[in-house]
């Protein structure tokens, strides 16, 4: 049973092989960073994620001036022409505007103003005794 031990040995130990071969590794990929925050770079520097020191970008600022005067002065002018045009080409006759005003405005006759109720008492109350269940 001595050959059992040995094949365990050999699996120990290629599995430490294995593990000091991945921290040496670790422990070179370490050493190469040029740096870990900020503070280790320059004043205009970063330090990035790939732990290695990037100058800031720089960003121009654009700016955009809209001016709406002219596009509102046509829009108004246009909507002037259109109302022009209108009432000089689409003319309503005389009596068509009477008609239009009397309808908008109705008269009231003496059996309109008879059929409005009496309403000095609620609808629900009645003038007999009578109880419902």
């Amino acid at each position: 049973m001595g050959w059992l031990y040995k094949k365990s040995e050999a699996a120990t130990t290629l599995l430490i092989i294995i593990v000091i071969v991945f921290f040496l590794g670790w422990l070179i990929n370490v050493g190469q960073r040029e740096c870990k925050s900020n503070r280790d770079c320059g004043s205009e520097s970063y330090c990035g994620s790939d732990f290695s020191c990037h100058s800031y970008p720089t960003i121009q600022k654009t700016v955009v001036k809209y001016n709406l005067f002219w596009p509102a002065v046509i829009i108004g002018v246009a909507i002037i022409i259109a109302a022009i045009i209108y009432r000089q080409y689409i003319p309503i006759p005389k009596e068509e505007k009477k008609r239009i005003v009397e309808e908008e405005v109705p008269k009231k006759t003496e059996t309109q103003e008879q059929e409005v109720e009496n309403i000095s008492e609620p609808y629900y109350k009645s003038d007999s005794n009578a109880r419902t269940p």
